[in-house]
């Protein structure tokens, strides 16, 4: 099954898609064409490339979330209901906001399928 959430930039323009696939547990982004600011600069990514791999989103929540090694991490993840540290989990909780960047994200919906979502934008 995939989910697929917007990516929003300024908590405005929707300027790409995230699918997360949970079978493969392995993640892909699409950035739109022409969107405004630099979205892409959140993956490392040049502005022509539209795509972004597995690699390079889990990357991107490296810098995002907090590490496991945090002092406190259990007060942290009990403060958030979780029981063990998942950063997926962790990232979907903050809504993908943290205080370094403008880029959130908003669940879409879940496809039954375990194929790439193409989105057109």
């Amino acid at each position: 099954m995939l989910e697929l959430y917007d990516i929003i930039w300024r908590d405005k323009e929707v300027v790409g898609c995230l699918e997360y696939n949970t079978a493969k547990k392995t993640f892909h982004a699409y950035m739109r064409e022409g969107a405004q600011g630099n979205p892409r600069g959140l993956f490392g990514i040049f502005k022509t490339d539209t795509e972004v791999d597995d690699r390079r989103v889990r990357a991107y929540f490296d810098d995002c979330v907090v590490p496991k090694t945090r002092q406190n991490i259990d007060d942290i993840l009990k403060h958030i209901g979780l029981p063990y540290y998942d950063q997926w989990e962790i990232y979907k909780h903050n809504s993908g906001k943290n205080v370094s960047d403008y880029a959130s994200i908003r669940f879409r919906e879940a496809i039954d399928t375990n194929d790439f979502f193409r989105p057109a934008f």
